[in-house]
């Protein structure tokens, strides 16, 4: 196996790695339900734009990252998969500092793992760009 495939493959799971992150953070969140809490938002149903945004950001950003990498061959499909994997890792530190106000302390071994996967895989994507 070339150095470039085991990058790319590399990249794959982490992106893999992304999307088993982002079913583990909602069902820790879903967890108190099994000894009969409820998880009922208290706002309210959510705003249509949100869950677009977080669909968009849980699923298809890394499965399209996922087909750049097993079927883009050229630098433009590596900067694109790069520019997605950086929002991801921006993303990911991001939204971990939803644990400063205090949210599910289940979340506090989540979150952190998947900000540093997140960051793991923009410096890996960032570095195929530059071979």
């Amino acid at each position: 196996m070339t150095l470039n495939m085991e990058k790319k493959t590399r990249i794959i799971f982490f992106w893999l790695l992304i999307i088993a992150g982002f079913i583990t953070h909602s069902l820790t969140d879903a967890l108190p339900a099994f000894w009969g809490d409820s998880i009922a938002a208290e706002q309210g149903p959510a705003p249509v734009g949100m869950m677009i945004f977080m669909v968009t950001f849980i699923y298809l950003i890394p499965v399209i990252g996922i087909l750049l990498m097993v079927y883009g061959k050229s630098k433009v499909t590596k900067v694109i998969n790069a520019v997605l994997a950086c929002v991801m890792g921006a993303f990911g530190i991001c939204h971990m500092a939803e644990l400063i106000d205090g949210t599910n302390p289940a979340q506090f071994p989540v979150m952190p793992t998947m900000a540093v996967i997140g960051v793991l895989l923009a410096i890996d994507s960032v570095k195929i760009c530059k071979k």
